[in-house]
């Protein structure tokens, strides 16, 4: 029995050890110890995420990509583009003709067909009198139109307030043309409902050339002395201008006939002038044969001034 007991008691495990408390005792600093962030949370270096790729080493690269390569922007024609801007003008009758041979061929140049590039001399349409304006209301206004020896040749008037720019045909109150070679003095006369007047005399002006429409055909109107030198024959130097320019409106408006009409107070002297002009015409003109003609005007006791050449194109 007993040593059943025995048997028994031996074939049981020994029970552990109880554990001892640990010390409370706060361990000693290291002093070595260096305070480090906490790495924890990084991804490790030798780690990366699904797609990623990692080249290491070097190589050498050459890029051929072409670069992108501007110009200097320098126009060969600034020049004369400057010159020709709307801010300025340009009085050099030479450009327009070097624009011309530039852009017509050369066997064409002096064709009698083509527009000779000229500067204009004459007054074409309307004329156009710019009225002052008025701060205190205007109930009736007028503009009068006087000749050399102040006789009134046309006279327009209204009421209210005056226009700014009044539109005058160059025709006198019967319908007629006003005469080349005559000096011509504007006045505006304003009144207000009293009746008070308010006059300003404006700048005389003379006509030494105009082109006009009358009785369906087109007259180019030239003060003698625009043409001529003194009361002779010989062309002034400013003369083949104004030829050149009044043989422009031929080419433009003929239709069947020239007839060139020479004024003066000498028979002989018309009689050469209009010589002179059938052939300046001629030389500037192509017409059918015997379609330029030219026929003398001479009055007696005419004022120089009023001499003139009138070219009627029917």
């Amino acid at each position: 029995m007993h040593e059943l007991l025995l048997a028994l008691l031996l074939s049981q495990p020994l029970a552990p050890a109880p554990a001892q408390p640990e010390s409370t005792k706060p361990a000693k600093p290291d002093a070595t110890a260096v305070s480090k962030p906490d790495t924890a949370a990084k991804k490790p270096s030798d780690s990366h995420a699904i797609g990623e790729e990692v080249i290491t080493g070097e190589a050498e690269v050459k890029i051929n990509d072409t670069k992108i390569w501007f110009p200097p922007q320098i126009d060969p024609f600034t020049p004369v583009n400057n010159l020709l801007t709307p801010e300025s003008y340009v009085l050099d009758e030479a450009l327009y003709q070097s624009v011309d041979s530039m852009t017509i061929p050369h066997h064409f140049i002096h064709s009698s067909y083509l527009r000779v590039p000229v500067e204009r001399n004459f007054i074409y349409g309307d004329i156009m009198v710019f009225l002052p304006s008025f701060e205190s209301r205007v109930a009736t206004w007028e503009l009068v139109v006087a000749n050399s020896l102040g006789e009134t040749v046309r006279r327009v008037s209204g009421k209210g307030q005056p226009p700014a720019i009044l539109s005058w045909d160059g025709k006198t109150d019967n319908a007629e043309a006003i005469a080349t070679g005559e000096v011509y003095s504007f006045t505006f006369n304003a009144y207000d409902a009293q009746g008070n007047q308010t006059r300003i005399p404006g700048q005389p002006q003379r006509i030494n050339g105009m082109v006009y429409n009358q009785h369906d055909e087109w007259v180019v109107a030239i003060a003698a002395d625009q043409l001529f030198s003194g009361d002779g024959t010989q062309l002034q130097e400013q003369a083949a201008e104004r030829l050149d320019e009044a043989a422009n409106i031929v080419k433009e408006k003929f239709k069947k006939e020239v007839v060139v009409y020479v004024y003066s107070e000498q028979e002989k002297l018309s009689s050469e002038r209009c010589r002179i002009m059938k052939s300046e015409l001629g030389r500037r003109v192509v017409l059918p044969a015997e379609a330029l003609k030219a026929a003398p005007r001479f009055i007696p006791g005419l004022q120089p001034k009023f001499s003139k050449v009138e070219i009627h194109i029917l």
